[in-house]
This record gives C-alpha cells, structure tokens and sequence, in this order.
C-alpha cells in the first residue's frame, strides 16, 4: 500500500512538473511577432524610397525631406525594440524551466513531510491478540453473574450464565441458571439438550424424569438435533432400553461423516449396546 501511494504520487507530480515545464521553456509563440516587424520594415522601406523620389522630383523641400527621414528613422529604431525583449523573455522562460522542474517537486516533498500524515499510509503491524486463560474467563463469569443479580430478567443473559457454569463444571449453579432462562429455552432444542444433561450430572436420578421429558420436547423440535439424539440414546441405555438408545445412535451415524473420528466413536457405542444387549438377555435366560 506504501509502495503504491507513493508510486502514484510521484508520478503525478512529474506528470505536472513536465507539462509546466515544457510551456515555460517553449515560451510565447514568436512566428507572429517576427513576421509583424518584417512587414513593418518592408513598409518603412517603401516609405523612405518614396520620400527620395519626392525629394527628386522637387516635391519636399529639403527641410522636409530631413524631417521626414528622421521620423522614418525613429519609427525604425522603435519597431527594432519588441524582438530584444521577446529574447530575453525566451531566455527567462527557459530558465524558469529548468528552476520548475527543480523546485516544483523538492516543495512538494517537504510539504508532505511537514503536513501530511506518514502513519496513514503505513498500516500498524498486525499485533495477535492475548490468549484468554481460564482465570479471564473466570472473571468474565462472575462480571456476568453480578450484572444479572441487578437484572434478574435477562434471560438471555441467564443462559449464557448456564452455559459457563457447564463449562467449568459447576452443574447445580448451571442447573438453575438453566431454570431462569426458561424463556429462551423453550424453542430451543441445543439449550433444553444441554439442561438435560445438567439436570442429570446434578442429581441421583440420572437422566429419569425431567431431563428425558426436556430430550423429548428437543426432538419434537428438531428430530435431526445431534446432541438430543446422543442423550437420548443414554437416557435409553441407561434404562436398559437397548433397541430404543440403538435407534437413537443409529439416527445419530446417519448425521455424521462416514470417515470421520465421531463416526466411528458411535458405531462403536451402537457395538457395545449389543453387546450389552445380548449379555442381558442371555442372563435372564
């Protein structure tokens, strides 16, 4: 960006430079002017042969003829005087072209340099932002949790709160974050996924009662949701309802890439309910 401003600059300041430069040292056009004191002096030719065929032929007097000759003279020395001057402003203007093309853009130069903005052009290196470590977001948790005890009606604010609560760990203070969103949570099947399974990490019962009737209302939203999908398969297993938490892996296998590392991790789960299965089942008999 540096290089290309100053490229541009440059050259528009020898673009300006040279037209200027090139009028200066042409000067005014003289063709006109020369050809008007040729003509002139042709006149005063024919003039001053004019008053000695007069003087000849007895028509001035010779006081006459003296008095018109000088006239003549005069007149002569005064058409002479234009084409001196018309030199020496062609002499002038060539020099002033020559100082232009000096001057005109060592001035602009220093002008910039002592009014323009050099930063501007030159972009701040790229600095990496700091990573955020866990005491930073420690604190941002705790700023939020104070913002919400004053605005105990945010709840939007009170999910984001449970969310971070789930990520250090901290269920039961995620749990009823979860309780104070319920607003946002309801059409929501990724939040009411995620209260479900906090429920089920803060209690004894697992996921029984509330947090499959929360997995529920998720899949009635969006029976595609792969988390809801994963937690109803271990709601299921975890009830021993073997062919149920099968089908909900199997929907899950369906969503996922086939050559992928979370693939392969479920046809592995799926694996070992059937095992699982065939064991039960070979217990009871």
């Amino acid at each position: 960006m540096n290089f290309i401003f100053i490229f541009i600059a440059a050259l528009l300041a020898a673009s300006v430079t040279l037209w200027l430069g090139l009028a200066l040292w042409r000067g005014p056009k003289l063709d006109s002017s020369l050809e008007h004191h040729a003509v002139n002096a042709r006149v005063l030719r024919d003039q001053l042969a004019e008053l000695e065929q007069d003087r000849a032929n007895g028509i001035l007097s010779l006081p006459d003829h003296a008095a018109a000759q000088q006239e003549l003279q005069r007149r002569a020395l005064d058409e002479a005087t234009p084409a001196q001057s018309t030199g020496l402003r062609r002499q002038s203007s060539k020099q002033a072209a020559i100082a232009l093309a000096i001057v005109l853009p060592v001035a602009a130069t220093l002008t910039y340099l002592a009014l323009g903005n050099l930063a501007a052009i030159t972009p701040p290196p790229v600095q990496s932002a700091p990573a955020m470590t866990q005491a930073d977001v420690q604190a941002m948790v705790d700023s939020l949790a104070a913002r919400l005890a004053r605005n105990p009606d945010d709840a939007p604010g009170w999910l984001m709160l449970a969310r971070s609560y789930r990520y250090f760990e901290k269920y039961e203070d995620a749990a009823a974050a979860f309780a104070k969103a319920t607003a946002v949570i309801q059409a929501d099947p990724l939040a009411l996924s995620e209260y479900a399974e906090t429920l089920a990490r803060s209690n004894q019962a697992g996921f029984k009662g509330e947090p499959t009737q929360l997995l529920e209302r998720a899949l009635s939203l969006n029976p595609r949701e792969p988390f809801a999908l994963t937690l109803a398969g271990a709601a299921a297993l975890e009830r021993q309802d073997y062919p149920a938490a099968i089908d909900y892996w199997q929907q899950l296998l369906g969503l996922l890439p086939a050559d992928s590392d979370a693939a392969q991790a479920v046809a592995n789960t799926i694996e070992r309910a059937r095992r699982e299965q065939a064991e039960t089942a070979a217990a009871k008999n």
